[in-house]
C-alpha cells in the first residue's frame, strides 16, 4: 500500500479574493488557471480526489492538509461469518436484558404509595429553566461546515468536537452569559458569548488565517507490506 503526500514546493503569491468564482474553486486571472478550493474536504476526499487526477493541479490548502495520508485499507467480510457473529450478540442481549428485567422488579412499597397519593405531582414545566443545551453548527467563509473544529466550554473540562457536518452539541448546560472557544489550525480562533437567545440553531463562521495556493505536487510514499501475522491481525481487527 502507498501513501498520499501533498505538498506546494513554490507557492503562489496572487490574491485568493481576486479571483473569479467557478463551480469547485476560482479563476486565477493571472494564470487563467482554474484553483481548486480544498480547504473544506476532509481526508477522505482529498484521497478520493488525487487517486482520480492525472496531471497538473492547482489547489487552495490549509496549512494543515499539506501532510502524508494513508488511504484507509478495506477488508473483505465473510457474509456467514457476519451473520453468525450478529446472532450471537442478539441471543446474548436478550438474555442479559431478561435477566435485568427480573432483578429490577420490585414491588413498591406502602410508604411510596403513601406518599405518592398525599402529595401533588408539580409539572416540570413550572420550573425556572436557567441552564440549556447549547447545540449550533460552525461554518467557514464559503458557508460550508467544517468538521473537527474544537469546542471548549469557558472554566470547565468540557471539550467536544463538531461532527462531519459541522455540528456539535455541548453535553454540559450553559447560561447566558458563558463562553465557548473555537479553534481549527488555519483558523483565526472565535470566542463566543452565549447570548439569552442562544439555543439549538446557532451558527458561527469561521475566518481562515493562512491560506497555501500554488501548484500541488503529488507524491506516492512506500509503505512496507505488513508481515503476515500483521495482515492477519488487522482483519481480525476489522471484523469487530
Amino acid at each position: 500500500m502507498k501513501n498520499l503526500s501533498l505538498s506546494i514546493p513554490k507557492p503562489c503569491s496572487e490574491k485568493w479574493e481576486n479571483f473569479s468564482s467557478t463551480t469547485n474553486g476560482a479563476l486565477c486571472g493571472s494564470c487563467n488557471k482554474v484553483v481548486v478550493d480544498f480547504t473544506s474536504m476532509s481526508d477522505e476526499a482529498l484521497i478520493d480526489f488525487f487517486s482520480k487526477t492525472k496531471g497538473h493541479t492547482c489547489g487552495r490548502f490549509r496549512p494543515d492538509q499539506l501532510t502524508t495520508y494513508t488511504p484507509s485499507v478495506r477488508v473483505k467480510v465473510n457474509p456467514g461469518v457476519t451473520l453468525l457473529k450478529a446472532g450471537l450478540l442478539s441471543l446474548l442481549l436478550v438474555l442479559t436484558s431478561k435477566q435485568a428485567s427480573a432483578q429490577n422488579k420490585k414491588p413498591k412499597s406502602t410508604t411510596e404509595a403513601v406518599e405518592k397519593r398525599g402529595r401533588r405531582a408539580v409539572p416540570e414545566s413550572t420550573a425556572i429553566q436557567t441552564e440549556k443545551i447549547l447545540k449550533g453548527v460552525v461554518l467557514d467563509e464559503a458557508n460550508k461546515p467544517m468538521p473537527g473544529v474544537n469546542v471548549v466550554l469557558k472554566g470547565s473540562t468540557t471539550r467536544i468536537y463538531t461532527d462531519v457536518d459541522g455540528r456539535f452539541e455541548l453535553s454540559q448546560k450553559v447560561k447566558e452569559g458563558d463562553v465557548i472557544y473555537l479553534y481549527f489550525i488555519g483558523y483565526t480562533s472565535k470566542e463566543y458569548v452565549v447570548s439569552k437567545e442562544a439555543g439549538s440553531d446557532l451558527v458561527i463562521r469561521m475566518a481562515c488565517d493562512i491560506m497555501t495556493l500554488g501548484e500541488v505536487a503529488v507524491d506516492a510514499v512506500y509503505a512496507p507490506d505488513q508481515s503476515g501475522a500483521r495482515r492477519l491481525w488487522s482483519k481480525v481487527k476489522n471484523l469487530f
